[in-house]
């Protein structure tokens, strides 16, 4: 994970860091004595010292722990005793706390303190038009994005697409939305019903259709200048995924055998997942707590599996890790994560411009399914996630559905 890569390096350079400071400021010292002819080479005034101080004082006092356990300090016949791991324990805990929080609002806060993208009429009303689609940073999403772009090309004339990805979390692109700094992105039911806190359940705990649910989203939408089309049937349902050395150890194959272990595991998770009502912060109310949780970025959800740092991993139903059996994915016996059917999310502004697009979009309800969607994004991710596969996966399934497009 990247948070653990930094820190790897800044725990390999602390030792030359160190040595490279303790060298130079015994250089200027000797030099302000005046000792072996250094003074004639080598000057430095207090304010040079001071500043060369400080720019190395953060590295220092960040590794000083890999090689100084504590340290004990005696002033007017006081002790004062430093536990130095655990300053930097300290110290780095409080900055993963910031990037926890970092990395799930203020993506959206942009967007909403510049208000509406005072070009986004024109862009739609030039020849060619110009439509923007925004995505979320996840393999799936540069097949979407591509899917959607291949097939407005296609079926609108006059069209030239934008393809942002990735712009950001989920509420980076529903906030660029509203504002029309986009037009159009996937986004999934369940992830929706959270915006508004709608339940995905009726009262006798029944699961809403999916239909029923943009039905729903769509009496919002009406008057925040978006709109939900017709879902289509690929899902990218949440999941917990674990180790396979940690399920044949603790005999987990469910949430509910996982409950009863959580307390010896270390999960990892993204910021939108641990911040989210229906994800980590609803996993505390069903009564799963972990040893211990490790916060990551989204597309290195899985990084904590060879090193070991974490055995319970955020997942989605799409990982290609789940494919290739490298982790296992936990039964959700209780249904506990609410149906995550991918639906596009336009601007009515967009759409009152060009209309065909919902059409467009909207063919694509019963062709693009869960298991046809995995099959890409394995082969995305085998890729490095290359544009030119997208493209390529993008191309052949369209062929597949819709026919070759005459040249």
């Amino acid at each position: 994970m990247i948070a653990h890569k930094k820190k790897s390096l800044l725990s390999r350079s602390a030792p030359y860091l160190l040595a490279i400071y303790c060298i130079a400021v015994s250089l200027f010292f000797m030099a302000e004595l005046g000792w072996f002819g250094l003074d004639n080479h080598l000057r430095a005034t207090n304010q040079v010292l001071v500043l060369f101080a400080l720019l190395l004082l953060p590295f220092i006092v960040m590794n000083m722990p890999n090689f100084v356990q504590s340290l004990t300090l005696k002033v007017s016949d006081k002790e004062f005793h430093i536990q130095l791991n655990e300053l930097q324990e300290s110290i780095t805990g409080n900055l993963g706390k910031v990037e926890r929080q970092v990395g799930t609002v203020e993506q959206a806060l942009w967007p909403m303190l510049a208000g509406q993208d005072v070009l986004s009429s024109e862009r739609l009303s030039a020849s060619p038009r110009k439509i923007i689609i925004g995505s979320k940073l996840d393999t799936s999403h540069l097949f979407f994005t591509e899917l959607i772009a291949q097939m407005l090309s296609r079926y609108v004339t006059d069209i030239e697409c934008e393809i942002r990805y990735p712009n950001g979390g989920s509420l980076r692109n529903f906030a660029d939305v509203k504002f029309r700094w986009i037009d159009l992105y996937i986004d999934f039911t369940g992830t929706c019903c959270q915006y508004f806190n709608i339940s995905h359940k009726d009262k006798d705990g029944v699961p809403y259709t999916d239909e029923k649910i943009v039905e729903e989203l769509n009496r919002y939408g009406e008057n925040i200048n978006m709109q939900w089309l017709a879902p289509w049937s690929a899902s990218e349902n949440y999941c917990l995924t674990i180790s396979v050395d940690s399920a044949e150890k603790h005999g987990v194959k469910t949430l509910q055998d996982l409950k009863k272990v959580a307390h010896k595991l270390t999960f990892t998770a993204d910021p939108e997942f641990l911040n989210r009502k229906d994800c980590y912060l609803g996993l505390k109310e069903y009564g799963i707590a972990f040893k211990d949780v490790l916060p990551c970025h989204v597309s290195e959800r899985y990084a904590a599996l060879e090193t070991e740092e974490a055995q319970v991993f955020a997942g989605y139903e799409s990982d290609p890790q789940i494919v290739m059996e490298e982790v296992i994915k936990l039964e959700d016996t209780e249904k506990y994560f609410p149906s995550y059917k991918a639906v596009p999310l336009v601007s009515l502004a967009t759409l009152k411009s060009m209309p065909e697009i919902a059409s467009v979009l909207n063919m694509l309800a019963d062709k693009l399914h869960t298991e046809r969607l995995n099959s890409a994004v394995a082969n995305l991710a085998a890729s490095g996630n290359s544009t030119y596969k997208a493209k390529e996966e993008v191309c052949a399934f369209i062929d597949e559905h819709f026919g070759k497009q005459d040249v």
